[in-house]
């Protein structure tokens, strides 16, 4: 009777494991999901200059827990904190959970912790855009880099999530990553996940000049940005599309380039998907400038440049993790006469 309690008692537990794993995937892919709302959402909180609503205090909202009074500025500034709470006590379950299992999966609590340490930075850069009053009518090129910098750490949040749900899947990559022996495929790759950090970087400096100095019509504009007198987040914001065409060149020829050293086919739909995401990016983009930045499409345009983002981590992780070419063998006669 003992050994049948036994017995059943070990049958059950692969199922168990094989919950607990299901159920942290699903955990994972909400904390992606909740991640990407509350970038596009924080981008909304710009555009309609409603980081304000809540004037200087922080985590208090006009020096209230709950602001029963305001205006739509505050109601949409208070949703975004809400929404940006649900997305770190998200971030910090999820945590707790592949703690538990550090050493069974050690790919998947790196890029937890990694994504974990993200989302706190998150959080003191949020608070800190609101104590230092780099909200509302603020026009200083601080604020400006406040933005980009916020935008940057973003990316690099949803770039270890990308691990993280690579990890989380019932067939993870291969761990550790190899960096060793990989020839120039990590320096290609590299240079790409910058690339597109300093593009989202850029794209901080042009949403806030565009935000804070809209134009009447697009030559206005363009003439602005070449004005000696122009405010420095105008005057920078040009370096958005340039870098945007080169970094969209790059990817092109790198991703060619790192299929050639390591034609891995996992890889294959993840690098398609990103070329034709990023020349979709890179349309919006030109629609954006063209209409004069309108909330809808700058919305689109940060939320194409997420999945771009989240699909060249991916695409990293993936090549990075998997196997080489093996050495052709020599022919026989070969080995007979090396004897």
């Amino acid at each position: 009777m003992t050994e049948l309690v036994s017995d059943t008692a070990l049958a059950a537990r692969p199922d168990d494991a094989a919950r607990r794993a299901e159920s942290t995937l699903r955990l994972v892919v909400a904390t992606i999901a909740a991640n990407a709302l509350v970038i596009v959402q924080g981008a909304f909180v710009r555009a309609t200059g409603s980081g304000a609503g809540c004037g200087r205090h922080w985590p208090l909202c006009n020096g209230e827990i709950v602001p029963l009074s305001g205006n739509v500025h505050t109601a949409i500034e208070f949703t975004h904190r809400l929404l940006s709470l649900g997305v770190l006590v998200l971030g910090l379950w999820l945590f707790r959970r592949v703690w538990r299992r550090r050493r069974e999966q050690p790919g998947l609590f790196v890029f937890t912790a990694a994504a974990t340490a993200f989302l706190l930075v998150e959080a003191l850069l949020g608070a800190l855009t609101v104590l230092w009053g780099l909200t509302g009518d603020n026009q200083s090129v601080a604020r400006g880099l406040m933005v980009s910098t916020h935008l940057v750490n973003s990316l690099l949040l949803v770039g270890a999530l990308a691990g993280v749900l690579l990890y989380a899947l019932p067939r993870p990559p291969a761990w550790p990553l190899r960096l060793r022996g990989q020839g120039p495929l990590g320096t290609v790759l590299a240079i790409g996940l910058v690339g597109m950090l300093f593009l989202m970087f850029s794209g901080g400096i042009a949403a806030m000049g565009n935000t804070m100095f809209p134009s009447a019509t697009l030559a206005e504009g363009i003439a602005a940005d070449f004005d000696r007198a122009s405010h420095p987040l105008i005057r920078l914001r040009i370096l958005h599309p340039i870098i945007g065409i080169t970094v969209g060149v790059y990817l092109f020829l790198s991703l060619g380039t790192a299929w050639w050293i390591k034609p891995a086919p996992q890889g294959r739909g993840l690098a398609q998907a990103l070329l034709v995401i990023y020349l979709v990016q890179l349309a919006v983009g030109t629609l954006n400038l063209a209409l004069l930045a309108p909330v809808v499409l700058q919305l689109l345009h940060l939320g194409l440049a997420v999945v771009a983002f989240f699909l060249l981590a991916t695409l990293t992780v993936v090549l990075l993790a998997a196997p080489g070419r093996r050495p052709a063998r020599a022919p026989a006669h070969a080995a007979v006469e090396r004897a």
